[in-house]
């Protein structure tokens, strides 16, 4: 089965300017990631800095990527907060927003029981009829969902796979294993994609993919062709700038290289996050300096601009 799920995602930042989302230049970052091959966008995710966003602002960057991606570009929206019913608020305005389907964060810092995830995840299966890929982050959530609980989701038709944080290979088996093979995993760990793929693994999820959209659709079509070594040399090319990037909380230094290689796109992330100490900064420039810096596109509202990938 390939499901329009199957691929490499970005987790698209949230440009800012003066404080305020730039629009604009989202427009332009949604437009070049299309022409680069992305196979789709996440919006709204910790790299889009969530926690900082106001309610009207999630939907309003909801709305400016569905409109400068088109209506059947993939948009999943990261939903979730550590309230049930306020996610449930943010998965009804983000599909009225037009939506492709739901990534569905795990409630945060209230670490609830197996059973509290599961009554979390049911609810929101019931209040869509969007797709949704569960995100596990045991590393910013406290918890982790149990195989054992995937399975007990199992009658949820429309809960149709889960995003890994961690490069588990092991648990992605174990994850098969309960479900089936058709229920999509997906890894967040941008250091061990090819060895995802070949566990079991459809697509990626990564915020590196604002930096190197091409490399990364490269590197998905490779593993799905068993084209292993091309994989190999792919990967090698990534570990430089996937080793940097861990020096800073994200999506600091991805701001940081995108100002760097796109003119007009700031820096600026909202407190806490602070910008990158300067040793962390120097080692971002190095590990760029021969990124392509093609223009940006025009907002083109399709996936007219595919033809850029080759």
């Amino acid at each position: 089965m390939n499901h329009w799920l199957h691929g490499m995602f970005t987790a698209l930042v949230t440009p800012f300017e003066g404080g305020r989302v730039d629009h604009a230049s989202l427009e332009r970052l949604v437009a070049w990631q299309i022409a680069q091959g992305t196979d789709g966008l996440v919006v709204c995710s910790a790299a889009g800095e969530f926690p900082t966003l106001t309610p009207e602002e999630r939907r309003d960057v909801l709305a400016t990527v569905r409109r400068a991606a088109g209506r059947h570009f993939p948009v999943v929206a990261a939903c979730g907060t550590n309230a049930t019913a306020a996610t449930l608020a943010e998965i009804a305005l983000a599909e009225r927003v037009g939506a492709s389907a739901i990534l569905l964060r795990m409630p945060y810092y209230s670490r609830p029981t197996q059973a509290g995830l599961i009554a979390h995840a049911a609810a929101a299966a019931q209040a869509t009829t969007l797709e949704i890929v569960l995100d596990n982050d045991p590393d910013r959530c406290g918890v982790e969902l149990s195989c054992e609980t995937l399975e007990q989701l199992s009658g949820h038709a429309n809960i149709v796979g889960i995003l890994e944080r961690r490069g588990d290979l092991s648990r992605c088996d174990r994850i098969a294993r309960v479900r089936d093979r058709r229920f999509m995993r997906l890894t967040g760990a941008a250091d061990a994609i090819p060895s995802y793929f070949l566990a079991g693994g459809c697509g990626a999820v990564t915020a590196v993919g604002n930096l190197v959209p091409h490399w990364l659709f490269r590197l998905g079509s490779a593993m799905r062709s068993e084209l292993y070594g091309q994989a190999q040399m792919l990967q090698r090319r990534l570990a430089p700038v996937n080793a940097a990037l861990v020096r800073e909380p994200e999506p600091v230094l991805i701001k940081q290289a995108l100002s760097l290689l796109h003119p007009g796109v700031r820096p600026d992330c909202r407190l806490p996050l602070t910008p990158a100490g300067e040793d962390a900064a120097r080692l971002m420039e190095e590990v760029i300096e021969d990124f392509p810096r093609p223009p940006l596109a025009a907002a083109s509202g399709h996936r007219q601009a595919v033809g850029a990938r080759a």
